[in-house]
């Protein structure tokens, strides 16, 4: 009886070109670690966005990683069927994040912009997904040759990485690739007509997720004048009196318990409003103590239980109030308001301010009136917790956010019933 031997087959293990295949790992492999490592360094940035965002991007470095060794122990066709599918399945997504953006995470439905950061770990990929194949389907055509390609090809993608890892987006991508986002919900560029005033646009851009994007042309103050003794203790003496509000409004319940009446839904960075039923704006131009008591009242939030953050003071007139001592108080006024006005209390202001899309229809169904120009105010911040960051009289408060911790808005136009303009409330 003859016995057979037979060898168990290699095809479905091995590229079908089995010449040397050194310089073709280590040239593989170094684009599959340069894009690991890119992802391994923007993941930290991502994880303050949204956990899945950073969990995706620790997942995607690790598989690069592996795939990275298991290039240069063993090319399997396994193997190179894996860096095929993982690697064009990263671009992909990428591709989504940057067209209609990603249905999930902190950023969700917003497009991210393309930096050299990602830019250069999708050129990586695209690389991986061309090599790979080749050498799976057409293994005669990649052919490179001697240790000059396996040294200088790796050194040349590590060097890229470097550079791309070194970039400040790569500390806070996050942060940068939503900065530029074209539809606010004041309909402007970068909220603030398209150009950036001074350390306060730059404090925006470097705290995004939207903060950017709530600014509406009225943040133009050129930063803190330093006051002399008598100013500063004017001013201190005139601040000194929210400190009353603070004990007498608390939350918002006792707010309402006293009269006070709601003006409008939570606005990222601004807060939730709420009137005297008396509310009337100064028309003298100075604030004195009844004045200074007697102030629009801004809550964190609109539940029972939300504390209060800070004041708004208001004044009529056509130049620009003295309002509080010394020239820091930056006033500013508001276009295309839609003013609903009862006859029991305060206004009300349903779709916010400075949004030519809120038609004078959609105002007259909900019983208002268009304000083509408001009055002037300014904004106080001076309650223990929610000091802000932009100064004591900035318009915006970087600590007024919504619940996910970020800044991003539905249209004003289509708030409805609800009580917050924030895109996840």
């Amino acid at each position: 009886m003859t016995t057979v031997s037979v060898e168990p087959s290699t095809h479905d293990d091995r590229p079908d070109d089995h010449r040397d295949d050194r310089p073709n790992r280590w040239i593989l492999a170094s684009f599959s670690a340069a894009a690991g490592i890119v992802h391994v360094v923007m993941a930290p940035s991502h994880f303050g966005a949204s956990t899945l965002e950073g969990g995706g991007f620790l997942v995607a470095a690790w598989l690069q990683l592996a795939l990275a060794v298991a290039l240069v122990a063993r090319p399997s066709r396994r193997v190179l069927q894996a860096v095929v599918v993982l690697n064009a399945l990263l671009v992909l997504v990428w591709a989504v994040s940057r067209t209609a953006g990603l249905p999930f995470g902190g950023h969700a439905d917003h497009p991210e912009t393309v930096s050299f950061v990602d830019g250069s770990c999708v050129a990586f990929e695209l690389l991986l997904v061309a090599l790979a194949g080749v050498w799976l389907w057409r293994p005669e055509q990649l052919r490179f040759k001697g240790g000059a390609f396996a040294v200088g090809v790796p050194l040349a993608v590590f060097a890229v990485a470097s550079a791309a890892i070194a970039q400040p987006e790569a500390r806070d991508h996050s942060a940068h690739s939503h900065g530029g986002h074209t539809e606010t919900a004041g309909g402007s560029v970068d909220g603030q007509g398209g150009h950036v005033h001074g350390a306060e646009g730059e404090s925006a851009a470097a705290d995004d997720k939207g903060l950017s994007l709530l600014t509406d042309g009225h943040q133009h103050s050129p930063g803190a004048v330093e006051l002399d003794d008598a100013t500063q203790a004017e001013l201190t003496a005139q601040l000194v009196e929210t400190a009353e509000l603070v004990r007498r409004y608390p939350t918002v319940a006792a707010a309402e318990a006293q009269g006070l009446r709601r003006q409008g839904p939570f606005t990222p960075g601004q807060g939730t409003y709420f009137t005297m039923q008396d509310d009337q704006a100064d028309a003298d131009g100075v604030l004195d103590e009844a004045d200074l008591l007697t102030p629009i009242v801004i809550f964190d939030g609109s539940e029972p239980d939300s504390p209060i953050a800070g004041f708004m003071y208001r004044m009529l007139g056509d130049e620009e109030p003295e309002g509080f001592a010394g020239p820091n108080d930056h006033w500013h006024r508001h276009t295309e308001v839609c003013m609903v006005t009862y006859a029991d209390g305060p206004a009300d202001v349903p779709f916010g301010a400075d949004d030519s899309s809120t038609a004078p229809e959609l105002c007259a169904e909900v019983g208002g009136e268009m304000l083509e120009l408001t009055g002037w105010m300014v904004h106080v911040w001076t309650v223990p917790g929610y000091e802000s960051d932009r100064g004591v009289f900035s318009e915006i408060n970087s600590k007024l956010t919504c619940p996910d911790g970020t800044y991003y808005q539905i249209p004003w136009s289509e708030v409805g019933t609800q009580d917050s303009f924030c895109k996840n409330p």
